[in-house]
């Protein structure tokens, strides 16, 4: 079963925000290889939420080291980040997803 992380993250000014973003649209791809989905969504203008999808917990865990990696060199950005995760119940995309 697919499992998920889902990121609440406070930049700590717009500027903040716009930079991450565009950091992470660059390197999440390379850097989370596993992950199924990588979401992305500007909530305001210093805050995002941040979605990874795996394939189940296994490679969500292994996931953990890349995913502090990238705390640690963006947290002169972040004001905060609260994370939940659990398993997918639902993954539907239509063909005119994103």
């Amino acid at each position: 079963m697919s499992y998920a992380r889902i990121n609440m993250v406070e930049f700590n000014s717009a500027e903040d925000a716009v930079v991450s973003a565009g950091d992470y649209a660059e390197n999440a791809a390379a850097e989370f290889p596993e992950a199924e989905i990588l979401l992305s969504v500007a909530t305001g203008n210093e805050s995002a939420v941040v979605i990874s999808v795996y394939p189940d917990k296994d490679a969500f865990d292994r996931s953990a080291a890349a995913r502090a990696a990238r705390l640690g060199s963006t947290q002169n950005r972040i004001k905060g980040v609260e994370v939940l995760e659990g398993e997918v119940t639902l993954c539907h995309c239509n063909s005119n997803c994103c």
